[in-house]
């Protein structure tokens, strides 16, 4: 649920590693499901500016667009986007790999419990060998890469990297919520114990079929707008052990308070916002939108059925005060 997830050489070789080892001992399901994508899309009221927040999936497919009409009018009334991080920077890179790496002598199996190292020699083979130089959650991050593009899913066709493109190519302000160097510190600056736990928790999940599952669950709720259906996916998903909760705690819940403060900020501004983040950001307990009704805002749904006449009555009430 990060934009650290979109891929750069390295994790693309990561994940052919892992696409190869894992046709050879699984038979991954394929999605299916082509219906049209809804999405989550919020709209939050202060008692002088209107935004809209709309979860993204930061892997997607080509089938997920056109987006909805009410998508599409509330990033025309905005004259902001704001996202995690700017996915389309060219030195992503340069700035990620560094900080999620191992320098030589040192290696990820130094860093395992001897079971996770067993556990990921026994899912790839003679291929874990190719992951030594990596940390953790960057190897996390390539195995569940490596299933999610063997279902069809492409991070060229993410949500946030269509809306930062078009915000780019539009002449809309950018705001980062966060930036690269911080989700990558984050991720590379786990402990042990916790980097451990997060690839050991990913491990499970590919070898039960977990991982496949749970992705098409959160894929069919974000497409039928159903918030509180995949509300209910994340909380299942992060009870699942302790391991889960920690880390899913760590990706999650320690991350939204940060980012809506500067939903705030932007909209006590006057900004005109649109804020795209990852689907798991805002439902459910400690989620954005929780943090801000906290806060004092006004934050509802803006349902498939009546999204579409309010947020275009918005486009239209922004272009008539350009004119």
């Amino acid at each position: 649920m990060m934009n650290f997830l979109l891929l750069n050489q390295s994790l693309k070789r990561v994940a052919s590693v892992v696409v190869t080892a894992l046709i050879a001992t699984h038979s991954l399901a394929q999605a299916a499901d082509e219906t049209p994508a809804n999405g989550i899309l919020w709209e939050v009221t202060s008692a002088t500016n209107t935004a809209y927040l709309f979860g993204s999936f930061h892997l997607a497919k080509a089938s997920f667009y056109p987006l909805p009409a009410a998508v599409q009018n509330a990033y025309q009334q905005a004259d902001t986007l704001a996202v995690e991080v700017d996915a389309s920077d060219p030195q992503f890179s340069r700035k990620l790999i560094p900080l999620l790496s191992y320098a030589a002598p040192d290696k990820l199996e130094n860093h395992l419990q001897k079971a996770t190292w067993e556990s990921m020699q026994k899912l790839l083979g003679a291929s874990a060998a190719q992951f030594q130089s990596l940390k953790p959650a960057m190897v996390a991050t390539g195995l569940m890469i490596g299933v999610v593009a063997q279902q069809g899913y492409d991070p060229a066709q993410g949500i946030d990297l269509h809306f930062i493109k078009r915000a780019k190519k539009d002449g809309k302000q950018l705001v980062e919520l966060e930036s690269l160097e911080f989700q990558a510190r984050m991720l590379g600056g786990l402990s042990d114990e916790d980097g451990d736990a997060m690839l050991s928790q990913t491990l499970h999940s590919l070898s039960n079929g977990d991982a496949v599952r749970d992705t098409a669950l959160m894929v069919q709720a974000w497409k039928a707008g159903d918030a509180e259906a995949l509300a209910t996916i994340l909380e299942e998903t992060a009870n699942k052990d302790a391991g889960s909760r920690k880390i899913m705690k760590l990706l999650l819940d320690d991350r939204n308070p940060a980012m809506a403060d500067q939903i705030v900020a932007l909209m006590s501004a006057g900004k005109k916002v649109m804020i795209v983040v990852g689907a798991g950001h805002i439902t459910g307990k400690n989620s954005i939108t929780d943090l801000l009704r906290q806060r004092g805002l006004q934050v509802r749904q803006m349902k498939p059925e009546i999204a579409a006449s309010t947020a275009s009555s918005a486009a239209v009430s922004t272009t008539a005060q350009k004119k």
